[in-house]
Order: C-alpha cells, then sequence, then structure tokens
C-alpha cells in the first residue's frame, strides 16, 4: 500500500547490528531480541533484511510476535510513497518553526546587550 517501509529499505537492515525482517507484511527491528530468541540468533540473521513470512510461519504460533516481540513491531512493507492523509498534516509545522524562530532572534538581542 502507500506509505510504509519499502523492501529496498529493509535490505539495507541486514546485520547482526541492524536486523530487521519481514513478517505477513509487518517489518520488525529483531536487533535487541536476537540474543533472545529461542532458535537462536542465526535462525534469525539469515533473513535479516529479508521477507521471512513463509519460514516464519512454518514453525511459529500466529500469535508470537505479539506474544514476545510486539515492540519490534516497526511499521508495516509498503511503496514508500507518502499516504495521502500525510499531506494534509505538512501545514502543521510551520507555526512551530516561527516560534522557535522568535526565541532565537530574542536570545541574538539579550546577548549583544
Amino acid at each position: 500500500g502507500a506509505g510504509g517501509i519499502t523492501m529496498a529499505e529493509v535490505a539495507k537492515h541486514n546485520t547482526k547490528a541492524d536486523c530487521w525482517v519481514v513478517v505477513d507484511g509487518q517489518v520488525l527491528d529483531v536487533t535487541k531480541f536476537l540474543s533472545e530468541h529461542p532458535g537462536g540468533e542465526l535462525a534469525i540473521l539469515t533473513f535479516a533484511g529479508r521477507d521471512a513470512t513463509e519460514e516464519f510461519n512454518m514453525i511459529h504460533p500466529p500469535d508470537v510476535i505479539g506474544k514476545y516481540a510486539p515492540d519490534a513491531i516497526i511499521g508495516k512493507v509498503g511503496t514508500g510513497a507518502p499516504a495521502p492523509a500525510a499531506a494534509v498534516g505538512g501545514g502543521v509545522a510551520a507555526p512551530l518553526l516561527d516560534k522557535s524562530h522568535g526565541k532565537q532572534r530574542n536570545w541574538e538581542k539579550s546577548e549583544k546587550n
């Protein structure tokens, strides 16, 4: 779908120090979970940066991620294109930027005095 994390992005995270895998369309950052995995680190590292859905589902019950590693879910696989709703929120940042610039100017003035 629109938005989400591309498989090209997932593929960059393919080491023990930075390990993402995809299961059922969900992107998981399992870097911190590697040492806790009952099946060992290598079982996960084999699929680092890849879609492990087929192999994962052959050996795990469906609720295993939600039960043992819910924090690992970082997003869904997508095209990476922004979802239409994202464009609507784009204007929110402008007033925040204006405020921070105002503070910066005041700070500069007080420094000179």
